[in-house]
């Protein structure tokens, strides 16, 4: 039983994570009344400064931007053959434009009346939306009619891309990132390992490698600004390596601009969150020079809150300043520390782990949850400070100079590796802050009164002479 409700847990708790990206209506056949807000007649785009931050939105935090949290299946643009309606979409993407969140949007090539066409009944996943009435479920090959997924994917990125032409009623802030398909080697079972109760795809590398090159060249003829990433690669194990391997030696890395890997279950063996493998491995196929985000970062158990929580505080700040030296351009985090408290309690009543978007009375479970809506205990949690603190420090900056750097690789799959010695100066224009751990002497050019901030966020001015390092990061700054 307790197996069986963690699993359950697992799979709530990420279908609740990324909610923008199924249907937020009572009934996905149905279109609704369209928002009447005139097309813009000029181009939009993305604010460079905001585009070049590093940390994504946690807790609706207003100085970070990026969110990955919106997934669109081709079910949910035309449920039946034919008839294409964005109602339900430009209705949850108001919600995030009106947030200033930058989108990575996930593509999900499926609708059960193409897959009817060449795929039998074991090509199916959970498709869900917020009610019980939305659940159902979809076949996840490869499309059949590629020629139609195509010219549906077109309308889709045509229609947020902020050029002027087709635009959605009233948007303001485009779409520029597009993500195809998630974790396709996640097929229920099949690839075996960690999560192999998942299933996102069934279908051979080669297939996802059509399906890749035939998003990457639509995308790029309707707006040529936007960027692709392949789907996320669910870590390095072998056997997700077995199923990438084949797209990546047959020219994969010609169809995306940006490399996407995954760290689930991050620890003190994986502080890196899988970058420093990941680029060898792109290296090895000779992809090089792209930039790496990490779209899923998620420390400890998901659904249980860790027992050493400064332990856990400190994993974070350390594994996030440790990734963007290591070339990490973006981490997108699994916020799932705002939630402990609420799946623990649900866990001891034994119950299911409903999502807690659904929760609630009948009219509320009717209406869209306001996914920017927390409350002030989620926000003043020791580990939400952690990353408030991480936003306010390294979510910009121009570069990362490394002054002492030792750490280690280790041997494991699932690990990647620990460091021991960390000092870094994060500079932006003419601003440093020094990132620091680890028993070492303190770098020289560091004297005189500085102001010293703990991961906490709170800062006391001292001597440097007093600094004491220890295995928990410290910001300093000179003064």
């Amino acid at each position: 039983m307790k197996k069986t409700i963690i699993i359950f847990a697992v799979l709530i708790i990420l279908a609740g994570l990324i909610l923008a990206g199924y249907l937020i209506y009572k009934n996905y056949s149905q279109p609704k009344e369209a928002i009447t807000s005139p097309t813009t007649s000029k181009i939009i785009t993305l604010d460079a400064s905001k585009v070049a931050t590093h940390l994504s939105k946690v807790g609706g935090e207003k100085s970070a931007y990026w969110m990955r949290m919106f997934e669109i299946y081709w079910q949910m643009v035309e449920p039946q053959e034919g008839q294409v309606d964005f109602t339900q979409i430009d209705e949850m993407y108001q919600q995030f434009q009106e947030n200033d969140v930058y989108l990575v949007v996930t593509i999900k090539p499926f609708v059960n009346w193409d897959q009817n066409k060449c795929h039998d009944s074991t090509y199916e996943a959970d498709f869900m939306g917020p009610q019980k009435d939305q659940h159902a479920k979809i076949k996840v090959g490869k499309p059949c009619d590629m020629e139609k997924y195509k010219t549906i994917l077109a309308k889709v990125v045509e229609r947020y891309d902020g050029d002027g032409v087709d635009d959605m009623p009233g948007l303001t802030l485009p779409i520029k990132y597009w993500e195809i398909m998630n974790e396709p080697e996640m097929q229920g079972g099949s690839t075996g390992g960690v999560g192999e109760e998942l299933k996102f795809y069934v279908g051979t590398p080669a297939e996802y490698l059509d399906i890749l090159k035939a998003s990457y060249e639509t995308i790029k003829k309707i707006d040529s600004d936007a960027k692709v990433l392949h789907a996320g690669m669910a870590g390095m194990q072998p056997n997700f390596q077995d199923f990438w391997n084949p797209i990546f030696s047959a020219d994969g890395g010609n169809y995306f601009d940006v490399a996407n890997i995954h760290s689930i279950n991050t620890d003190a063996k994986r502080e890196d969150m899988y970058v420093i493998k990941f680029k060898k491995y792109l290296e090895s196929f000779g992809i090089k020079n792209k930039p790496i985000f990490v779209t899923e970062a998620q420390f400890g158990e998901l659904a249980d809150k860790p027992a050493d929580i400064s332990g856990f505080d400190k994993l974070i700040s350390r594994s996030t300043i440790f990734t963007l030296a290591q070339g990490g351009d973006v981490i997108f985090y699994i916020e799932n520390w705002l939630q402990w408290d609420r799946f623990n309690q649900l866990k001891k009543e034994n119950v299911g782990t409903p999502s807690p978007q659904v929760q609630g009375t009948e009219d509320e479970k009717d209406k869209p949850k306001d996914i920017f809506a927390y409350s002030e205990e989620d926000l003043n949690s020791s580990t939400h400070k952690v990353y408030v603190n991480l936003v306010k420090i390294v979510n910009q900056f121009d570069k990362i100079e490394t002054l002492k750097e030792d750490f280690s690789e280790n041997s494991t799959d699932r690990d990647g590796a620990t460091t021991q010695v960390i000092q870094y100066k994060f500079i932006k224009k003419d601003k440093t802050i020094y990132v620091l751990w680890g028993e070492a002497a303190l770098p020289a050019e560091i004297s005189g009164q500085v102001k010293v901030t703990d991961i906490y966020g709170v800062s006391t001015t001292m001597s440097a002479s007093q600094i004491k390092l220890t295995d928990s990061p410290i910001f300093v700054e000179k003064i």
